[in-house]
């Protein structure tokens, strides 16, 4: 005879089904994005958003085979390892949330102090330019907070557009970094004509700059991330809830549950038997 009410069992098992599905699609995510996030140069470290989404996934299906397993058979030490995972889970989401919640402000005001710092990007280190000149194709953007004028004189091929949409906007072609600087001072048109750029001395650049786009998208990981681990904490919390329910009535053994208004001792049933 189960140990276990039917219906709290079928409700536990439909739980630890969800469970296990959003750990598999956690652990889906984290493979997409382990084979189609190229990460740019110098940014490398960010691939432990990929890490997390494996080992969150991953913890998640683990623990949900365990609950579905203690609960169609009625294995206590099955439901034990499940509710000793959760617990062990909902402490580390419980951090990891604290520690996000805390760091997204200073790590977003700690990027925005070395671009600040990195200002103009033509004196800049070589590292900081790499990694700039890097991300300025792929976001299409240019400089950090003032566009094209973050790269002083010496403005990058990197930066500029391929054709005159509404994130491009126009330069003098002099202030391109491949412009030879040593040539000779001589005009290429008539000296009564205006001191003006030509149409074809001028080149497309990129208007939007990278670095509130690096920011942004640095606070929609670390928010996604927050959320997530909010999410599973509330469900951890359920399923301990649950399991623990379960594991108290299996220890109970067979002995079932009799509710009643007003059950009727032993003693008075033979008493009521002797006298008929």
């Amino acid at each position: 005879m189960a140990i276990v009410n039917c219906c709290f069992k079928r409700v536990f098992i439909f739980f630890n089904i969800l469970f296990g599905f959003a750990g598999i699609v956690l652990f889906g995510l984290g493979t997409l994005g382990c084979v189609l996030y190229k990460p740019p140069e110098g940014f490398e470290h960010t691939t432990s958003g990929i890490l997390f989404l494996f080992l969150i996934g991953g913890a998640t299906l683990a623990l949900s085979v365990f609950g579905i397993y203690g609960a169609q058979k009625e294995k206590k030490w099955s439901l034990i390892v499940f509710f000793t995972g959760l617990v062990l889970g909902c402490l580390g989401l419980l951090l990891i949330s604290m520690t996000v919640s805390v760091g997204i402000p200073m790590a977003v005001q700690t990027v925005d102090h070395l671009f600040y710092q990195s200002i103009p990007l033509d004196e800049a280190s070589q590292d900081v330019q790499k990694i700039v000149k890097k991300l300025q194709p792929e976001l299409k953007c240019c400089g950090v907070f003032n566009g094209y004028q973050d790269w002083g004189r010496h403005v990058p091929d990197s930066c500029l557009c391929s054709s005159d949409m509404d994130t491009c906007e126009r330069i003098n072609g002099s202030q391109l970094a491949s412009h030879d600087a040593t040539a000779p001072d001589t005009p290429s048109h008539d000296a009564t004509a205006p001191d003006t750029p030509s149409y074809d001395s001028e080149k497309l650049v990129y208007t939007p700059p990278c670095g509130p786009l690096v920011t942004d998208y640095m606070h929609f990981v670390l928010v996604t991330i927050l959320e997530v681990c909010i999410v599973f904490a509330i469900m951890a919390f359920v399923g301990m809830g649950m399991s623990m329910a379960m594991i108290c009535r299996i220890r109970k053994g067979n002995s079932p549950v009799t509710f009643g208004a007003n059950p009727s001792p032993p003693y008075t049933e033979l008493l009521n038997a002797s006298e008929a």
